[in-house]
C-alpha cells in the first residue's frame, strides 16, 4: 500500500460508480499487532456534508494530481467510445452490408474483343451455350422444365 501525508489531496476515479472525487487525507492511523504494523488512512471527500471514511473502503484508482486523473478519464472515455463505434460498425456490416455469395457482385473487366477459347469444344448432351456479359461462352445445363 502506498503511503500518504496528512493533508494530501487524492484524486480517485471510482470503479463501483462512475465519477471522480477528490479526497483529503485527514488522519493516519498506525496499528501494531502480533501480525505486524498496519497503516490506515481516513479521508474526507470534497463534497457537502462530507464524512470521513477509511481509504481502503473506497474502490477506485488513486491519483496524486488532477492531470493524471484527467488523463485516465480521457483514456477510459476513449476506450468506451471505441467499443461503442466497433459494436455499431459490426451491426452495420451485419445488417446493411451483407456479404453472402448471392449478393456479392464480382466485377470482371470487359474484353475489347472477346474471343472465347471454348468455341471449338463439343457441346455436352443436355447443355446449351450461354454468352456471359464479358463475352465468355459457357456450357449450362438447362432443366427439363425450362426446355
Amino acid at each position: 500500500m502506498s503511503t500518504y501525508e496528512v493533508g494530501t489531496v487524492l484524486w480517485i476515479i471510482h470503479t463501483d460508480r462512475p465519477g471522480l472525487v477528490a479526497y483529503r487525507v485527514v488522519e493516519e492511523i498506525t496499528k501494531r499487532t502480533l501480525e505486524g504494523e498496519q497503516i490506515q488512512y481516513l479521508v474526507q471527500p470534497a463534497t457537502p456534508k462530507a464524512r470521513t471514511v477509511q481509504l481502503e473502503s473506497i474502490k477506485g484508482r488513486i491519483f496524486l494530481d488532477s492531470e493524471e486523473a484527467k488523463q485516465a478519464l480521457v483514456e477510459n472515455a476513449t476506450k468506451a467510445i471505441d467499443t461503442i463505434v466497433t459494436k455499431t460498425q459490426n451491426l452495420v456490416n451485419k445488417f446493411f452490408l451483407p456479404t453472402t455469395p448471392q449478393e456479392a457482385i464480382i466485377e470482371t473487366p470487359m474484353r475489347s474483343n472477346p474471343k472465347p477459347a471454348v468455341q471449338n469444344q463439343q457441346l455436352k448432351e443436355g447443355y446449351q451455350w450461354v454468352t456471359m456479359e464479358d463475352g465468355t461462352k459457357v456450357q449450362v445445363k438447362i432443366p427439363e422444365i425450362m426446355k
